[in-house]
């Protein structure tokens, strides 16, 4: 009982509390690519009243995403691991992956699903990930649009330009291993290079396309 209590705090900080934080500094990230000040109160930004309930929304349809996603690419895992195994896998895919160590000695089906699937879901949810965050920018900076305006507006920024997106992740992987080396004053800083490459990013498009998938 005691651990299912701490699991649901755990979850209703993570979806309702930290993610503003989390939103602040990727908007923060836009600010500097577009050369405006930037007060340390910003990283408060998402808890104003304007703010908190569409990013709110947007982040928890993310999460939403994340879990059906996971559902499917670890289904395997319900014949392999069995349906506690399964559903650990699935639950904590957005948080941190359990899993039961004496199946990888006894078992090389489940070794290959295992890595099948992990690289299947960290390559589809980096996407799904791309597209929130730029839907968290076009809701920024397009306060009139609904939640589902903003991640169909992402989308049509970002359809045709999806490989470069991949390939500027796994360009920035390198920085996350070096700011893993220099422990967390160097990871703090290699996800700031994250946050605002992927800002720049979304910059380069909107002004591409002259904004005009948005209108």
């Amino acid at each position: 009982f005691q651990q299912t209590r701490e699991t649901i705090i755990d979850y209703i900080l993570e979806y309702f509390v930290f993610f503003a934080l989390t939103i602040s500094l990727n908007i923060m990230a836009l600010f500097l690519i577009r050369q405006r000040e930037i007060h340390v109160s910003d990283i408060f930004l998402v808890y104003d009243k304007r703010y908190y309930v569409p990013f709110l929304l947007l982040n928890l349809v993310n999460a939403l995403v994340n879990y059906l996603i996971s559902f499917v690419t670890f289904l395997p895992h319900l014949v392999v691991g069995g349906m506690n195994q399964y559903l650990d896998l699935v639950l904590n895919v957005n948080s941190r992956i359990t899993v039961d160590w004496s199946l990888f000695r006894s078992s090389i089906s489940f070794i290959i699903s295992f890595l099948i699937s992990v690289v299947l879901f960290l390559f589809v949810s980096q996407i799904i990930s791309g597209l929130f965050q730029f839907a968290i920018y076009v809701r920024y900076d397009h306060p009139e649009m609904t939640t589902l305006q903003a991640i169909k507006g992402a989308w049509h920024l970002m359809k045709n330009h999806i490989g470069q997106y991949i390939l500027l992740q796994i360009s920035l992987l390198g920085w996350m291993v070096l700011g893993l080396f220099a422990f967390v004053i160097g990871l703090f800083w290699a996800l700031a290079y994250a946050n605002t490459a992927n800002a720049a990013f979304y910059q380069a498009l909107i002004e591409k396309e002259n904004d005009r998938v948005l209108s």
